[in-house]
């Protein structure tokens, strides 16, 4: 190949390149802005761009296609938020952004593709999708119905108060998917329950353990990284005795009731890993069961209790056998 042939290629190579990713918005700002003045919603691709292989390969098979570069921008502003390992792929100021933006929306794998309204509000969520670019362009194009019907009744509730409002955040709710709404909404449903405080719209009936449940979640997930942040490095040092030390540390001074029950969780587990002391152990772990009896922990340890009672009665029976020998 000439000289000129290659610069060719590779002028032409780089043209592409920049058309392709010249649809996307890295800015999460500005694209919320073009979002609102062009009338569409949000398509937020969470990737790892240089290291993720089902990232690249949504990218390859999805995003640089040309149905997808054609058909998605009417309907979407399409936002980038990358996290790669070179990290000259993305500016400081961007870079600091998607990290409070992963944050916010709680991503833990990637690729998360969320579809919101112009706002961010997110009313779906997907990811790497096999059958090509038209097949996802209608899978966008289903979840995009209910999006407008969520931005809709969105819309109607931000113009409302009271029951009125109540009842329109209501509708947006149940434009989606159970695990949507739970992820991404638990403030709509702390709200409505405030608003139908004396229960008689029924809505209050409706979200109220719900809403609970999911804060829970949420709390028991932040201190186990907390704990286990905490006493793992002293579990893998051999240091058992230390990681419980720590553990009775929280139970006696704990900060919230999540924080303590967890903690016994934990001071079970780790009794068991390490000593085998399966009496103590089980006393832990209903301790914990006890302090918080509806919190979703507590499904785990009844999952985990017959599993100690059989070890103890096991145990008890091998006792026996040996003295009678």
């Amino acid at each position: 190949m000439s000289r000129i042939a290659l610069s060719t290629t590779l002028f032409t190579l780089a043209v592409c390149l920049h058309a392709q990713d010249g649809a996307w918005i890295q800015d999460f700002t500005k694209a919320k802005a073009q979002a609102k003045a062009e009338h569409k919603h949000l398509l937020i691709d969470f990737t790892g761009s240089d290291w993720c292989s089902w990232c690249i390969k949504l990218d390859k098979e999805v995003f640089s296609q040309a149905p997808f570069q054609t058909g998605a921008p009417k309907d979407f502003v399409l936002v980038k938020l990358d996290y790669p390992r070179d990290e000259s792929l993305v500016t400081a100021e961007i870079r600091a952004q998607n990290e409070q933006l992963q944050q916010q929306y709680e991503i833990r794998g990637y690729p998360t593709i969320l579809l919101t309204d112009a706002e961010g509000r997110p009313y779906a969520q997907t990811g790497y999708q096999k059958g090509g670019a038209e097949k996802y362009l209608e899978m966008l194009a289903e979840m995009k119905q209910r999006g407008d019907v969520f931005q809709a009744a969105m819309l109607r509730a931000d113009g409302k108060q009271g029951m009125e409002r109540a009842t329109a955040l209501d509708e947006a709710l149940v434009a989606l998917d159970d695990g949507v709404a739970s992820s991404y909404h638990l403030a709509t449903m702390e709200e409505i329950v405030k608003l139908d405080a004396d229960g008689k719209a029924g809505l209050k009936a409706k979200y109220e353990a719900k809403a609970l449940e999911i804060a829970m979640g949420r709390d028991l997930n932040r201190e186990a990284q907390a704990l286990d942040q905490a006493i793992s490095p002293l579990m893998e040092a051999g240091e058992a005795g230390k990681a419980i030390a720590h553990l009775e540390g929280v139970i006696a001074a704990p900060t919230s009731k999540i924080q303590h029950q967890l903690a016994l969780f934990f001071k079970g587990m780790v009794i068991m890993d390490s000593t085998r002391d399966v009496k103590a152990a089980i006393a832990a772990l209903e301790a914990a069961k006890q302090l918080l009896p509806k919190s979703p922990l507590v499904g785990r340890i009844d999952q985990i209790l017959p599993e100690f009672r059989k070890s103890l009665t096991e145990g008890d029976g091998a006792d026996e056998k040996k003295k009678g020998n």
